[in-house]
């Protein structure tokens, strides 16, 4: 019998005849009402001279879409450009029905802008960029703002460059208060409240990686950094996230107060993996561990992806679980919770799901019958 419950992850159902995306890890995943969308990941070759060592990661060019209604998965035709093996992905994000990936050729000292157009998945284009590249050798989220997509890091700092997706042109931005944070960093997770963009995670080459209680936050409209304090969970035992590196993190937005937090989720350190979950506010930055709640990831999980839908269901997919041999294997299963109490549509959009699996191969006339609403129900499955 179905039952709502908030905040408990749950493996979402796939089609067992059909085909879905292989075992990977650091994909990039975005989602709408109707379809999570997954772009590249990596899978790691195992060392033909030992049985625990991997060499550098296979980079999978492929992008997948997860129909949410059917649980069925296609993969998008084989597309005209894709990244070189010689380029290096410096971010990427999904912006009005466009997946925009953004890249380095380090051999060539050239950049290139990649825009795939997602309703029409035949349709991509791509274009050399301009101007001063923040040349870095890891990937993260981009911000959206304006016009514009922001990016924090390169190979000396924290520098700030933004990139307009329509000329390919990049600036170099010069903060007035100036530190750029000096730096070899060798990974970085950005949020953005509108205003702010946070540095939420920093890990430097040779150190250790920074605690999660204090933030640098670059002010677009100021123009300036800032140095910001977190507080903690008074509730739970240990009122901060641990350390870690790899883990998911997603942007929530309160479709009421329009409030916006961040969820961390799994991650590991030390050969440690976890499975906790974890919610920033940004206004008021103070942590709470969602776990009290429910809300814990069914595996532990490191090297994945999570998203969130406008409708606060939010999706973690990929990754790296631990086997009972402490070999690390990758995924390829999708999981997600409630983070809020939706409209009563969604629940029972939820329910009709769980208790007829082939909507989409139903009729007008059998819809019909069922006492469902056609045009919501084609809205949602085609």
């Amino acid at each position: 019998m179905y039952s709502f419950k908030p905040y408990v992850f749950k493996e979402c159902e796939t089609q067992s005849s059909e085909i879905k995306p292989s075992p990977r890890t650091f994909p990039t995943i975005f989602c709408n009402e109707k379809y999570l969308y997954s772009f590249s990941g990596y899978k790691y070759m195992l060392n033909i001279h030992t049985a625990t060592d991997f060499d550098d990661a296979r980079i999978i060019k492929e992008i997948w879409k997860y129909n949410l209604a059917t649980g069925v998965w296609t993969c998008l035709p084989e597309q005209r450009f894709f990244p070189t093996n010689n380029e290096i992905i410096l971010g990427m994000t999904f912006k009005s029905e466009k997946l925009i990936v953004v890249t380095w050729n380090k051999c060539q000292s050239k950049g290139y802008l990649y825009t795939h157009y997602l309703k029409n998945e035949n349709e991509v284009e791509k274009m050399t960029t301009k101007g001063p590249l923040p040349k870095r050798f890891f990937s993260h989220n981009f911000i959206s703002h304006g016009s514009y997509l922001y990016t924090i890091g390169n190979d000396r700092g924290l520098g700030v460059f933004r990139i307009d997706p329509e000329t390919g042109i990049w600036e170099k931005m010069s903060p007035d208060n100036g530190d750029d944070f000096p730096g070899d960093y060798a990974d970085i997770e950005l949020a953005f409240d509108g205003r702010k963009i946070y540095v939420i995670f920093v890990k430097l080459r040779g150190e250790r990686v920074r605690e999660l209680k204090t933030l640098q936050a670059y002010d677009i409209e100021q123009n300036r950094w800032h140095i910001l304090e977190t507080t903690g969970d008074p509730e739970n035992d240990k009122p901060y996230p641990d350390l870690r590196i790899n883990f998911g993190i997603d942007h929530v937005v309160d479709p009421e107060t329009r409030e916006i937090s961040i969820v961390i989720s799994g991650g590991t350190m030390d050969r440690k993996i976890y499975s906790d979950v974890w919610q920033l506010r940004l206004s008021t930055l103070r942590w709470t561990c969602l776990n009290k709640l429910g809300s814990i990831l069914p595996l532990a999980i490191c090297e994945h992806d999570a998203t969130t839908s406008r409708d606060g269901k939010m999706y973690v997919f990929g990754g790296r679980i631990k086997r009972t041999n402490n070999r690390l294997t990758e995924v390829n299963s999708l999981y997600s919770a409630w983070l809020r109490i939706p409209k009563l549509a969604d629940i029972c959009w939820e329910a009709v799901n769980y208790y007829y699996k082939d909507l989409n191969s139903k009729t007008d006339e059998e819809l019909f019958e069922l006492g469902l609403p056609i045009k919501f129900v084609r809205s949602r499955c085609q």
